[in-house]
């Protein structure tokens, strides 16, 4: 296949990209807006644990209740009493599993948590990241 066919099928494909997939732009605030609407805050905490935490990470869990805790509010501190406090509630293996003093390192090192005073966490801008 010569230099100017090559040009010529990935010319095409960029084409076809478009009309299938849009605009990268249109694309990124369909998933924005779509993410927030897929986060339902206002079920119980067992509803939302065993919707939105099965098949993830230890760390992804906890940044999961910190975000279910803070209703999705970036900022908000929540108390790691609380957070433990809820998350001894839901140790069977189906749930949260036991609680390690590892997921919030790990979730905090990935960038989705922080911790701007002693004993609470809050969200960043990133914790959407782990959906």
């Amino acid at each position: 296949m010569g230099k100017n066919n090559l040009n010529d099928v990935l010319a095409r494909i960029e084409k076809l990209e478009k009309v299938v997939f849009g605009s990268s732009k249109k694309k990124s605030l369909t998933t924005t807006f779509d993410l927030k609407n897929k986060i339902d805050f206002s079920i119980n905490e067992r509803a939302f644990v065993k919707r939105y935490t099965t098949d993830k990470s230890g760390p992804k869990k906890f940044t999961l209740m910190v975000a279910y805790l803070a209703k999705g509010e970036v900022d908000k501190n929540i108390q790691v009493s609380e957070l433990k406090k809820l998350w001894c509630k839901m140790t069977t293996k189906s749930l949260l599993g036991a609680y390690n003093q590892f997921y919030p390192n790990d979730a905090k090192t990935r960038g989705w948590i922080d911790s701007k005073e002693h004993g609470s966490y809050n969200l960043t801008n990133e914790w959407e990241n782990i959906l």
